[in-house]
C-alpha cells in the first residue's frame, strides 16, 4: 500500500513538473514575441554586413521590425532594413520574412531565397536592449546589440520596394516567394554584380 502511495504522488509530481515547464515554455514564447512586436529594433549586426553583403566599415546599421496577426501569435511577417547611416534613402537593402518563436529560439526565414534562415539562440531581450548572436548556418556566430526604437520611415521603403526600377542606381524587385525586397546604391551594385 506504501508504495502504491509513493508511487502515486511521484505521479502527480511528474505531471505536475510537464505542466509547468509546458506552460513556461509558452509564456515565455508569448513574452518574447509581444516584446519584439512593442516596436522596431534598430543598431548594428557585427560581421553581417561582410557576410551577407561583402561590405565591411562601422557605417552600416540595420532595422527589423516584428508583426503578427494578433497578440497571442508567436509568429508573423517582418521587414529588415540594412542600410548605410550617411545616405539611408540612398544606400539600403529592404526585404520581408516571416519569423516564429519556438521554446524561446527566434527563426527568421527571408521571402528572398537568396539569403539563409537565421537562427537567434542566444541573446538576450529586455526593456529596450535586444543583443546576442545570430547563426545562419554556418559555424559563424554573428553579434548583433539592437535597441528599441519607433522607426518612421517604413512606408518609405514599402512604397520603393513594390515598384520595378530600371535604371540608374536602382536595382529591380528582387525574386522572392510572396514578399518584398527591393535595394538601392551600393547594395543595388552589389546583386547586380552577384547575378
Amino acid at each position: 500500500m506504501k508504495t502504491a502511495h509513493t508511487y502515486t504522488k511521484l505521479m502527480f509530481v511528474i505531471m505536475a513538473a510537464i505542466a509547468l515547464f509546458t506552460g513556461c515554455s509558452k509564456d515565455e514564447d508569448g513574452y518574447i514575441a509581444s516584446s519584439l512586436r512593442s516596436s522596431d529594433w534598430q543598431g548594428r549586426i557585427t560581421e553581417y554586413y561582410q557576410n551577407r553583403w561583402g561590405i565591411s566599415g562601422s557605417e552600416y546599421s540595420t532595422v527589423m521590425g516584428f508583426e503578427s496577426k494578433d497578440a497571442y501569435y508567436t509568429s508573423g511577417r517582418g521587414y529588415e532594413l540594412d542600410y548605410k547611416t550617411s545616405s539611408p534613402q540612398e544606400n539600403y537593402a529592404f526585404c520581408t520574412f516571416k519569423w516564429f518563436i519556438v521554446d524561446g529560439d527566434i527563426t527568421i526565414i527571408y521571402d528572398d531565397d537568396k539569403w539563409n534562415p537565421i537562427y537567434i539562440v542566444d541573446y538576450q531581450l529586455s526593456g529596450n536592449s535586444f543583443y546576442g548572436y545570430i547563426y545562419n548556418g554556418t559555424d559563424r556566430r554573428i553579434h548583433f546589440d539592437l535597441e528599441k526604437t519607433t522607426f518612421a520611415d517604413w512606408e518609405y521603403y514599402r512604397k520603393r520596394g513594390a515598384c520595378t526600377f530600371n535604371t540608374g542606381y536602382h536595382a529591380p524587385q528582387l525574386k522572392n516567394k510572396e514578399g518584398v525586397s527591393i535595394a538601392n546604391g551600393i547594395f543595388a551594385d552589389i546583386l547586380k554584380n552577384k547575378e
